[in-house]
């Protein structure tokens, strides 16, 4: 996947559009394509997870190499699952930011049906197109519609 990201500046907002964009890139990251994590994440990128999510320990903070070292890792053991944002995010055109839930979902064997395994809210910051920290808080259920 390719993500073309447009630059937010004070001169140039966040947009609906380029925020969606960055959502889907950071799915697509999570989900093993980590070559993107040069064009979306910003440098000096942190990732702060709000709970222990498998394989972190508790307080856990990412920058963009630990991110892609432990989703590759990952990425065998997470077979048949997939991240995605199961609601258009919320950009806030003005200070840069993005609101979005996302869900884990693995296909279950025996009926070939999606499962959500999990839920969660990432926060996003956005530093001249790119995402330069995300707050994540996972919950180990699906979130009611």
């Amino acid at each position: 996947m390719s993500v073309t990201t447009t630059p937010t500046t004070d001169s140039a907002p966040l947009t609906r559009e380029a925020g969606t964009r960055l959502v889907e890139g950071w799915a697509a990251l999570w989900n093993g394509d980590v070559a993107l994590a040069e064009q979306i994440l910003a440098p000096g990128f942190r990732l702060y997870f709000a709970d222990d999510f498998d394989g972190t320990g508790s307080a856990a903070t990412f920058g963009q190499a630990e991110l892609t070292a432990f989703i590759s890792a990952n990425s065998l053991a997470l077979t048949g699952m997939t991240f995605a944002a199961d609601a258009p995010p919320l950009v806030d055109s003005e200070r840069g930011e993005i609101a979005c839930r996302w869900n884990e979902v693995h296909r279950d064997g025996d009926s070939g049906k999606d499962v959500v395994v999990k839920s969660g809210i990432d926060m996003f910051a956005v530093t001249d197109g790119r995402i330069s920290a995300v707050w994540s808080l996972t919950g180990n259920r699906s979130f009611a519609a």
